[in-house]
């Protein structure tokens, strides 16, 4: 999936009515890049909308993919309006491959012969629509409304030219992007738990993920059990030193939930909430090293139906037995890294259960202001699931690998596993990746280095670039660097005010391989050193004796401006011996 642009028709934010940017093009050497690993970098200062097009994106494609969502929780229907959106009037479009032909996008013929064009548009007040025709047949236009999806005659709708996945990640708090995924996370527990006793369950039918740091956990213990170590994995042994997981263990709490009686909606009946996960927990309890169930403090190893808590444990080492490696069942029995973490995804939305109806519709009707801060914090025994004693291996130059929990982890590394694991467990998914700044806490080594990295890792893994189209935003003149003019958006405001978002190719701007320097002079209007010193700098240059210029010379630190000092020095001295 490639986003080819998007346009605004209504203030959203400090996006103003009639806001348009452009993303991919559809020229030969646009399409070439397609196949490569290109992500697009929204720079420029803050204050400047660059977070506020991811916002929009977020809440586009969260519209449309409750527009077209079969199961709609009865207390979602009466908050949910299919006209009604924010932003409310927009046009976005975007190049998808068909469904199930992801492995046939080699190289740009292919594409051209397995993709369409789709064109959704919004007007104020009216229910969105989408248009699509082939790549190659731009006169064969159809048109769908984006309705629940209805299979009966085999014939593809709406639901098939959405994004497979659309992934939000903040290093922050960005309030406002994690809004639509936290309103994705109630329909799904509301969904899950509305099926309870009425119909199958297999996996969330929508498609946000919001990666926060339980989710998290997910993504990497799926990353570190199923890619391979010598290639996708070896940036995170040469940056971090992590050899692997030692151990885990997964504490499940076997809560009930309430429904209300039909005959008399004032009775209310207890469930059991993981009766839908039955077959996934055992097939999780055959995979793990061992297990037992506890009943008010006491231990069992056999199912009780009274019991109120499993608590399962996993040795991963690869020196373990086979039959007791806990890594070589779970890739056993669950097919990919995508699979064994939506189980886990399923638990972490069940932490939901705390929330009440009354808080669902506050935050279903919220545009986005502290909805976060509305959803009670459960405690441990209140939480359907949590991990206990994450164990990583960690190689810190000992004859063996140390064991340390995962909290240990500084934030920089926290974030690098964030940001690589989301990219490779999703390599085989058409995915929309929407990035806020997540390279924050890294060291400037790891900013320099962080594209490259993913990039090596991604096509280790065998990975097809044109499913995924990743845009992040960054205040680092690393990040820029590694990224190609075309593909790095400078964020500004014009005369009029009015925010516009350009190409550094258009704007006539390097960036890739170009220095700290030129960036941070030509999209961040600063200097390389701090304006302190460089204040301090030009007073001595521009008022200070010679003396003054030398004790500069061996007090400023290296850069640039040391060999303008030196040029002053010697200015000065000619002047004097002239006079």
């Amino acid at each position: 999936m490639k986003l080819l642009s998007l346009e605004i028709g209504e203030q959203f934010r400090s996006l103003h009515p009639g806001f348009h940017v452009n993303f991919h093009k559809l020229t030969d050497k646009g399409m070439e890049s397609m196949l490569e690993f290109r992500p697009f970098c929204f720079a420029g200062l803050n204050g400047k909308g660059k977070s506020n097009v991811l916002e929009a994106l977020a809440a586009i494609f969260y519209h449309l993919e409750m527009c077209v969502a079969k199961y709609r929780p009865d207390s979602f229907e009466k908050h949910f309006r299919r006209n009604t959106c924010t932003p409310d009037s927009f046009i976005i479009k975007y190049l998808i491959s068909s469904k199930g032909l992801e492995s046939l996008l080699n190289n740009t013929e292919e594409v051209r012969s397995y993709t369409n064009i789709v064109t959704i548009s919004k007007v104020k007040g009216e229910d969105p629509l989408m248009e699509l025709h082939p790549f190659k047949e731009p006169g064969n236009i159809r048109t769908f409304e984006l309705i629940p999806f209805e299979d009966s005659k085999g014939k593809a709708t709406s639901k098939v030219f959405l994004p497979d996945i659309v992934v939000g990640y903040s290093s922050g708090e960005n309030e406002i992007l994690s809004h639509p995924f936290i309103k994705s996370r109630l329909i799904h527990f509301d969904e899950y738990k509305e099926s309870i006793n009425k119909r199958p369950f297999s996996e969330p039918e929508t498609s946000l993920i919001y990666i926060d740091e339980e989710m998290s956990q997910a993504v990497l213990l799926a990353c570190l059990l199923f890619e391979d170590p010598g290639t996708t994995l070896k940036p995170l042994y040469d940056e971090l030193g992590i050899v692997g997981i030692q151990s885990f263990r997964m504490n499940i709490n076997l809560i009930k939930t309430g429904f209300p009686e039909k005959k008399d909606s004032s009775l209310i009946r207890m469930e059991p909430l993981l009766d839908h996960l039955n077959n996934k927990i055992d097939l999780i309890k055959s995979c793990s090293s061992s297990f037992y169930y506890s009943k008010k403090g006491k231990k069992s190893f056999k199912g009780d139906p009274e019991a109120d808590r499993l608590v399962l444990d996993f040795f991963t080492q690869d020196d373990q037995e086979k039959n007791n490696n806990s890594k070589d069942q779970i890739r056993k029995k669950f097919k990919t890294a995508f699979d064994f973490f939506r189980f886990f995804q399923t638990l972490y939305e069940l932490n939901n259960n705390l929330v009440s109806d009354s808080v669902k519709e506050e935050v279903y009707g919220s545009q986005g202001v502290y909805t976060e801060g509305k959803l009670p914090l459960a405690g441990p025994a209140e939480r359907a699931f949590h991990f206990l004693d994450f164990m990583i291996l960690k190689d810190e130059g000992g004859e063996k690998p140390s064991a340390r929990l995962l909290r240990e982890l500084s934030d920089g590394e926290h974030q690098f596993l964030h940001t690589m694991g989301i990219c490779l467990m999703l390599k085989d998914r058409r995915t929309l990746l929407l990035l806020d700044e997540p390279e924050t806490h890294f060291n400037p080594k790891w900013r320099a280095e962080f594209i490259r990295m993913l990039n090596n890792s991604i096509k280790s893994g065998g990975s097809n670039n044109f499913l995924k189209d990743v845009f992040l935003t960054s205040h680092s003149p690393f990040i820029i660097s590694d990224c190609m003019p075309d593909n790095v958006l400078f964020f500004t405001r014009n005369g009029n005010q009015l925010l516009e978002a350009k190409k550094a190719s258009e704007l006539g701007l390097k960036t890739y391989g170009s220095s700290v320097d030129y960036i941070l002079k030509n999209f961040f209007e600063t200097d390389l050193i701090s304006s302190k010193s460089l204040g301090e700098l030009k007073d001595i240059i521009d008022h200070g004796a010679i003396d003054d210029l030398r004790k500069a010379v061996d007090s400023f630190g290296e850069s640039s401006q040391k060999q303008f000092l030196f040029k002053k020095i010697y200015e000065k001295m000619e002047k004097k011996d002239d006079n």
